[in-house]
């Protein structure tokens, strides 16, 4: 393990060990080139994002050229490397940032820019690009916020623009072939298309205001023409602690054309570009057989607008849906909710359904563009609830451009409205309100942000008139947020020196609303000389702007006009639909919309449920749990199981109902840290599978640390696993304070002696959320003696699964003080019931 059983010190220790499946470990000393690349929140949001994979598949399949990861550790980890005097090391080889030649940043939103930098901190690298010498790795940044690069420009030595599959590997590439100075490898980088050097140009400001850049550039954004020609990663990767999304996410289309004003995305992702419909399929087969999910995401600006979404997800459904695998559509207009769609979607499970109608009133729908009216959005939840949805939510933003008090009358009569769609008795409307942020390159750049006062006043109106609606939830976005996020995202340079102050004071993890320190960032602004209510103040429509150095594809032309409809309230038709507006972006030859090769619709005959045995066989399995494993938790090691024997192809039996799980159980919970070679499970299975090659199989779906050992039959009559029941014998490897403090009172020989003599004897088991329990160990412990070195502990577990913590005793016996570890290893070597 990277940081050994120290990582039982923080919260989460799986966020920082390589427990997952898929990862790509290359030679290091054979590489040309070595890249860290860098997610700047923590591993769980960080292993959902589809970026991050795409680039280290693209990298690692490249010859000589070693791409390997690192996540943003939480507070108690970064005290703990801070305390140790341990560097941030990446996943794979366990190396830090400072060792690499290039450490890439994905940027996906604004508010981890603290994150950024107290990622380099920890891996040892110089903050500010200005200060990073010969030895330092080229630091790189890229994704949506690099739309403006410029807040964080002193932090870059360079900021790649667009869609980097293609353009990242050739960065690489040119910096493995340049002359080892640094000079050389930024020459090199500042070479590919796509590729801004901010040391390169110098802003211009007057009295007081962004005046432009010297030299002027425009540095234009990469993207992917064909996105056929981009496929995914063979194996995907896996992650074995819970992440946010814990499925197989498939990208089916790239771009949106519906030009919603408020959308960044919308308009940094154009054109249109489909996958076709078969490639799909056979993505979504392959990636289930390398992974195990249960759960498809097939991802996209707006899925409902694919070519041919129906007969795609009916042919995804009839030959998956056997097998228990659901297929959520994350990105669903209004518009698109057909009942045959919702019929697919719920024949495995259902969850919650999401809505976004953005605004209350029709007018203001025109104004950003979101052309669906209020029986489109009404019909669409009757359609849900029809189905046997139960809950649905309701996504609007407030503070938009021309926004009005009748708008916000006109959410609130929407959502009564919904509700007024739901089944007499059950259902719930969950409305959601997040806060309008403009952005750079699009129509809205030039409006003002409404500040904090205003915001909180018009949550207090939604609060005064919603929150006492029977079978309504109100939620809302922190308006200080949203503050931050639009300071940075149309900043100029000079917010970076407040993102450095705000740092050193102690900021991190600014996106999280228990995390933001505000006080903080006040001081940070007033310290840059930047005040909140100038920094979100409206920009002049004909003077220079902090991104024009970046050119997205958009002609200048084209976002004024549309700027000038959205006063006028007049909406824009989708260009997909045959009437080319005139953004500038394609060329109709390379750059163009690309629609996938629709499937036709498969017979309407969908796959029966699986015949299943009464009763169905059952599997036990004999499994270790060993290293990194050690710190998979309870559930996440039964997870990790599962997604192993779906992989391996073994028929699992499921519960009924709308949340099908599988019919598995484990023995009873290890503390985490505590390793086995004795875990047992048993799973129950349609039909009997071919055990040793289930085994070999699942045994290549397994993290480190984690193997079944043996697999077999149980008899029809065989009792089932319960919590207790088992005595059990473990090995503990005393730490050298816990010797040391047993060395002081007699040494182990004598505290074990003690130990018999005594009657009772307390021990204090320490319980995470709840109140901890003294429990006299003379009723559990059955066997105590010393090993050479170690201790060997035997035992007894009541049925209701109640027993004495091996460890727990050891600190007793030693006497340490709360905090002090008592064992360095502790490994249970057998079980018996």
């Amino acid at each position: 393990m990277r940081y050994g059983r120290a990582l039982l010190e923080v919260e989460k220790p799986g966020r920082y060990e390589g427990l997952e499946a898929g990862a790509v470990v290359k030679d290091w000393g054979a590489a040309r080139c070595r890249v860290a690349l860098c997610f700047p929140d923590v591993y769980e949001i960080g292993m959902s994002h589809l970026g991050l994979p795409i680039l280290y598949a693209a990298v690692n399949g490249r010859d000589g050229l070693l791409a390997e990861r690192a996540y943003a550790p939480w507070h108690d980890m970064e005290a703990l490397l801070r305390a140790r005097g341990w560097p941030l090391v990446t996943r794979e080889s366990g190396r830090a940032l400072r060792e690499f030649d290039l450490v890439g940043f994905t940027l996906p939103y604004e508010l981890v820019a603290t994150n950024v930098l107290a990622m380099l901190d920890l891996g040892g690298v110089p903050l500010l690009a200005a200060d990073r010498g010969q030895g330092d790795p080229l630091v790189l940044g890229g994704g949506p916020v690099a739309a403006n690069p410029e807040p964080l420009a002193d932090f870059f030595d360079a900021l790649f623009i667009g869609e980097a599959e293609e353009g990242l590997v050739e960065a690489v590439e040119a910096v493995a072939a340049a002359g080892p100075g640094r000079a050389d490898r930024l020459d090199a980088l500042a070479g590919i298309d796509g590729v801004y050097v901010p040391s390169r140009v110098r802003p211009r400001y007057r009295g007081g205001r962004f005046d432009g850049f010297d030299p002027a550039i425009r540095v234009r954004r990469r993207l992917v023409p064909d996105l056929d020609g981009a496929r995914p990663p063979a194996r995907p990767l896996v992650p074995f602690i819970s992440t946010v999304h814990e499925r197989l996410a498939v990208e089916i289309a790239r771009g949106c054309t519906r030009g919603c004003r408020f959308c960044q995305a919308g308009y940094l992702y154009r054109p249109v570009r489909e996958r076709a419909g078969r490639a799909v399929c056979d993505l979504v087969r392959d990636g289930l057989g390398a992974t195990g999910f249960d759960e498809v995401g097939l991802l996209s600006l707006s899925t409902g607008d694919y070519t041919g979404i129906g007969p795609l997800l009916v042919s995804l459904m009839d030959e998956h849906a056997g097998d228990r695998v659901s297929v959520s559509l994350p990105s669903l207009r209004v518009d698109s909710l057909e009942p045959r769609l919702l019929e697919e979607v719920r024949r495995v499970r259902r969850t919650g359904f999401t809505v976004a109608p953005e605004a209350g009133t029709a007018r203001l729908r025109a104004v950003i563009n979101k052309n669906v009216s209020e029986e489109e959005i009404l019909g669409a939840a009757r359609r849900i609830f029809d189905a046997g949805w139960k809950a649905v939510k309701l996504y609007f933003m407030v503070g938009l451009p021309y926004e009005t008090q009748d708008d916000r009358q006109g959410i609130v009569d929407l959502v009564r409205r919904v509700a007024a769609e739901m089944p007499a008795g059950r259902g719930r409307v969950t409305v959601s309100l997040s806060n309008f942020v403009p952005k750079a390159h699009t129509p809205f750049q030039w409006v003002r942000q409404i500040g904090l006062d205003e915001i909180r006043e018009i949550q207090g109106f939604f609060r005064e008139r919603l929150q006492r609606v029977k079978r309504v939830e109100l939620k809302w976005h922190d308006a200080r947020l949203s503050a931050l996020e639009g300071v940075i995202a149309r900043g100029d340079r000079r917010v970076g020196a407040a993102v450095l102050a705000a740092y050193r004071l102690g900021c991190r993890m600014d996106s999280w609303t228990s995390e933001l320190r505000w006080d903080a960032w006040q001081e940070a602004l007033a310290g840059a000389g930047l005040d909140l209510a100038g920094a979100l103040a409206a920009r002049d429509p004909d003077g220079p702007l902090p991104w024009d150095g970046v050119d997205v594809g958009l002609d200048p032309g084209f976002l004024r006009r549309e700027w000038e409809r959205a006063g006028a309230g007049a909406a824009t038709a989708d260009c997909r639909d045959g009437n080319c507006h005139g953004c500038g972006l394609c060329d109709f030859d390379r750059v163009r919309p690309r629609t996938g090769q629709p499937l036709a619709y498969p017979p309407p005959s969908p796959p029966p449920v699986p015949d299943e045995p009464d009763p169905p066989p059952r599997l036990r399995l004999r499994f270790s749990k060993v290293g990194p494993a050690s710190l998979l938790a309870h559930l996440e090691t039964v997870a990790a199981l599962h997604r192993a024997l779906r992989a391996a192809g073994v028929p699992i039996v499921y519960s009924r109902g709308f949340h099908p799980q599988p019919r598995m159980t484990l023995g009873p919970a290890l503390p985490l840290g505590t390793e086995s070679l004795a875990e047992v499970g048993d799973v129950k299975v349609r039909e009997v599978p071919p055990l040793a090659e289930i085994q070999r199989r699942a045994n290549q779906h397994l993290p480190e640390g984690l193997r079944i050992e043996a697999v077999w039959v149980l008899p029809p009559d065989t009792k089932g696993l319960t919590g207790g029941g088992t005595r059990e014998e473990y090995r503990v490897t005393p730490t050298p304070e816990a010797d040391r403090a047993a060395a002081g009172a007699g040494g182990w020989d004598a505290r074990v002696a003690s130990f018999w003599a005594a009657a009772p004897f307390q021990v204090v088991k320490r319980r995470k959320h709840k109140k901890d329990r003294v429990l006299d160990a003379r009723e559990f412990v059955e066997g105590l003696w010393r090993d050479g070195a170690d201790l060997v502990v035997r035992v007894r577990r009541r049925d209701d699964g109640t027993t004495v913590g091996p460890e727990d005793l050891v600190h007793a016996l030693a006497g340490l003080p709360d905090g002090v570890r008592a064992a360095a290893r502790v490994v249970k070597e057998r079980s018996d019931r």
